[in-house]
């Protein structure tokens, strides 16, 4: 009975050393994929391997996978698995952060960073994210008091603070422009509107076209009174042309406005990015 018994037991311990050194095969084949590149085969092992384990190896690799894929929402909600005790505990953190930032889940973002248990050497990347997240808030206060100052910074960060301390300049020197003076100004001038919200060449053409139509349609009305079909015509391509002109030229400011925060967004987010790849590739 005893041999028995210790017999089960034995296949029971070989069986789950099997296992075991099959999942471990298998995590180390997916790392292989991720780092030949090939992530959707990657990510296919490891949603197979997701009930199996619940290893730190398991999530980091599918967050991985998931932001190479530029799925970033969901990669960080599997970095952020990552337990404090393993080796990928702090690249898992500060890459869900920055995941979150880039999908606008700002509170979600420093909801993170704040959490992350750090030693002395991360504290200022920390602190380098959080200002560079109040950047993206448009959260001007915060950013001047979390920023870190010029003296004392890691090589890593320094010229990354330098160009993040010219965007906040950018932004705060900024005036935006006002879609309701755009509109009046094209009302009564054409065009003008277009170039007040910097774009002159559309805002040139604008102005002919309504004044062209405008002295044809006066030229009509002149010659041919205000029922003859070509005053009538010319009258109602004119009117449109300037309703045109005026929608046009707020609608540009709006554009104007959005284009130049876009492009802010795009160069913080791409200045917070850099110290996470040089510190922890």
């Amino acid at each position: 009975m005893k041999k028995i018994i210790i017999l089960v037991l034995f296949c029971a311990l070989s069986l789950n050393l099997l296992g075991q050194y099959s999942i471990k095969q298998r995590l180390e084949f997916a790392h292989h994929l991720i780092k030949s590149n090939d992530f959707d085969e990657a990510l296919l092992e490891l949603n197979l391997l997701d009930k199996k384990t619940n290893s730190d190896s398991l999530h980091y690799l599918k967050g991985w996978s998931l932001y190479s894929l530029k799925q970033l929402e969901s990669s960080a909600q599997s970095l952020q698995k990552v337990k404090p005790e393993s080796s990928f505990y702090h690249k898992s953190q500060f890459f869900a952060a920055y995941n979150y930032a880039h999908t606008q889940n700002y509170n979600d973002a420093k909801q993170v960073l704040l959490q992350i248990e750090l030693n002395q050497k991360l504290v200022q990347l920390k602190n380098f994210e959080i200002s560079g997240i109040a950047l993206l808030e448009r959260d001007l206060n915060t950013y001047e008091t979390s920023r870190l100052k010029t003296t004392d910074i890691l090589p890593s960060l320094q010229s990354e603070v330098v160009n993040l301390n010219k965007l906040h300049a950018s932004i705060k020197n900024r005036k935006p422009k006002k879609m309701w003076l755009a509109g009046l100004m094209s009302a009564v001038v054409p065009g003008s509107g277009k170039i007040y919200a910097g774009k002159t060449g559309e805002g040139i053409a604008s102005m002919l076209m309504v004044t062209s139509t405008g002295l044809v349609t006066w030229e009509n009305h002149r010659k041919l009174g205000i029922k003859n079909f070509k005053t009538i015509l010319f009258g109602s391509i004119f009117t449109i042309f300037y309703v045109g002109n005026i929608y046009g030229s707020v609608f540009s400011v709006k554009i104007s406005n959005e284009e130049f925060n876009h492009e802010m967004d795009q160069k913080i987010l791409f200045n917070i990015h850099i110290p996470l790849r040089n510190i922890f590739n």
